[in-house]
């Protein structure tokens, strides 16, 4: 796997690890439990909304019989973004500076030379991994060895593709790099800091995440998060930080581009599980602007 294939595997299970660690506990928990959602109304023909995690592990890749008929029964198949090979190599050039600093530079020598030790052994060796920027590198080190082409989201797309279905997106890859780059210098460099220091716990860290979604428990895969983090007023900021640009405005962008869909009928809309938890999730957005909501899984 390249570096850059990789990196781009990255962007949507690093963007879910920290919304679990970002994820607020005072957020209503009403859409708690379920991972596949029935959506109705408007007199279009339901749709369904179903929560992914972004991995190929086989027993998150093998579809229950709800969610593998829900598909097949589908018109279209709509993710968070789709990967073109044209838009891959529009985000690595996004990951590295063009403007003469480098990660030693930016991050501090000591800094540096741990995250080097860890990406050598992930196929970047330092001479590359200068170029990078810091939450580029966080997100290289936030998912496992894996093949992209098995992680879930694809699963679905070469399905639906097999089937003849239209494959949609709810973001351009663009946007979601926006949402680490509009981040400032510190915490970009606080994200790095944090993926380097819990890098030999992220396999654990990453099992029980499994655990939780195989029991379509959204409530416990934001608890897992919020143990792994410590408190303070700083780690309390970054936490509202991160769930406002990870979460909850990605959330707003999502029920409302899925929205056509959703007119269209027959709709399977797939996005990570968590950004269908709680008050502020697409779940109960798509709920506010008319649709009738049922979980089916």
């Amino acid at each position: 796997m390249t570096s850059r294939t990789r990196l781009a595997a990255a962007l949507g299970l690093f963007a879910l690890l920290s919304v679990v660690a970002a994820a607020s506990l005072s957020a209503a928990e009403r859409f708690e439990q379920g991972l596949l959602w029935r959506v109705e109304g408007k007199g279009a023909p339901a749709s369904h909304v179903f929560g992914t995690i972004h991995l190929a592990d086989p027993r998150v890749t093998s579809l229950p019989p709800a969610v593998a008929s829900a598909l097949d029964q589908a018109r279209s198949l709509t993710l968070e973004a789709i990967f073109e090979p044209n838009s891959v190599l529009g985000l690595a050039s996004r990951m590295v500076y063009s403007d003469g600093r480098d990660l030693p530079g930016v991050a501090g020598a000591e800094l540096f030379t741990k995250a080097a030790r860890l990406t050598a052994a992930l196929g970047m060796p330092e001479p590359v991994l200068r170029a990078f920027k810091p939450w580029a590198v966080a997100m290289l080190l936030s998912v496992p060895p894996q093949n992209p082409a098995e992680v879930l989201d694809f699963v679905l797309a070469r399905i639906a593709l097999e089937q003849g279905k239209p494959v949609h997106d709810l973001e351009s890859l663009e946007e979601q790099v926006s949402v680490f780059e509009g981040l400032p210098a510190d915490d970009q460099l606080t994200l790095l800091r944090q993926a380097v220091d819990d890098y030999q716990r992220m396999p654990h860290l990453i099992g029980r995440v499994v655990e939780a979604y195989l029991k379509r428990d959204l409530a416990a895969i934001r608890r897992i998060g919020e143990e792994s983090r410590g408190g303070g007023e700083e780690a309390r900021r970054l936490r509202e930080v991160f769930t406002r640009r990870l979460l909850h405005d990605r959330n707003i962008r999502m029920a409302e581009r899925a929205e056509p869909r959703l007119n269209e009928g027959g709709a399977f809309i797939a996005v990570g599980a968590l950004h269908l938890q709680g008050e502020r999730g697409v779940l109960a957005l798509i709920e506010r602007r008319g649709w009738r909501v049922t979980r089916v899984y």
